[in-house]
């Protein structure tokens, strides 16, 4: 497979939301990591620079399976429907929601508020929890940086409102 610059934005498709429920598709953890948290609000070539050991081909693999679109290719085909992040966190495994609270919080809070927020993490013994932490992690987060840093995030949990 050839791998080539990944300068535009990428989203999910709805197969890939449905992969990240399912795990049904033999990705490498770099790939599976990538479709974890990729969403529109970096190229791809940037999520391949912040998500750990993973490399263009990881992204060629998503794409080759039609797990992620190009952004603008995803908007083209999108009918607008209102989903609320206490909708939207109900899509999510607990290992996913893991994964990407986990990440998420050594990016956006640093050291001490970051550790914090992965002890709440690591105390959560099922999804249930997971999801009550993600939902109070977008309030941290809207506290911490502002209404359009937890925007952002609810739309990468998959809410469009």
């Amino acid at each position: 497979m050839m791998t080539t610059t990944h300068a535009e934005a990428y989203v999910r498709t709805e197969a890939g939301k449905a992969e990240i429920r399912a795990q049904g598709v033999k990705l490498s953890r770099p790939a599976r990591n990538l479709l974890l948290v990729i969403d529109a609000s970096c190229t791809g070539d940037a999520w391949i620079g912040k998500v750990n050991g993973s490399s263009p081909g990881d992204l060629d693999v998503l794409l080759a399976a039609r797990l992620i679109a190009p952004q603008a290719a995803a908007a083209a085909k999108l009918v607008y429907q209102r989903i609320p992040v206490e909708t939207a966190v109900r899509d999510w495994t607990y290992d996913a929601l893991y994964t990407l609270l986990t990440h998420e919080a050594k990016e956006r809070f640093g050291l001490i508020k970051g550790y914090r927020l992965i002890l709440k993490i690591e105390g959560c013994s099922d999804l249930a929890g997971m999801q009550a932490v993600a939902l109070d992690f977008v309030e941290q987060l809207r506290k911490a940086h502002g209404e359009d840093a937890a925007a952002r995030f609810r739309k990468q949990l998959g809410a469009t409102e």
